[in-house]
């Protein structure tokens, strides 16, 4: 009985451990956090692109300043945390790049956050 609770623990232990797996392209969009909170932009994009929403490099704003884009050459750390967010708003695809240009033909990811962007 001690071995059997012990795999569980072990198993259990594992399991809530798990890490999430990034690619080159979502190394972009990793928030300034620790942790899981780290991921929060990774995992809304996944979800949004699950829904046909996003495509594979959204253009991202943070406070009116364009960090990312799938052209931009000089890729801009992203040195906001998740508890900074005040507001987020996405844009797909064919509705941003009348406002934006090509720069946004996969989405938008607007943020808004409680101090100003340097």
């Amino acid at each position: 009985m001690k071995v059997k609770s012990f795999l569980i623990l072990i198993t259990l232990a594992f399991i809530s451990c798990k890490t999430v797996k990034v690619t080159e392209n979502e190394n972009n969009y990793l928030l300034a956090d620790s942790g899981k909170d780290k991921f929060y932009l990774v995992e809304l994009i996944r979800q949004k692109q699950t829904e046909g929403k996003l495509g594979e490099k959204p253009m991202l704003i943070i406070n009116g300043t364009i960090i990312f884009f799938y052209y931009k050459k000089d890729i801009e750390k992203i040195v906001i945390s998740k508890a900074e967010i005040k507001g987020l708003r996405i844009t797909e695809a064919e509705k941003c790049v009348s406002l934006y240009g090509a720069g946004c033909k996969y989405g938008l990811i607007e943020i808004n956050t409680y101090k100003s962007f340097e």
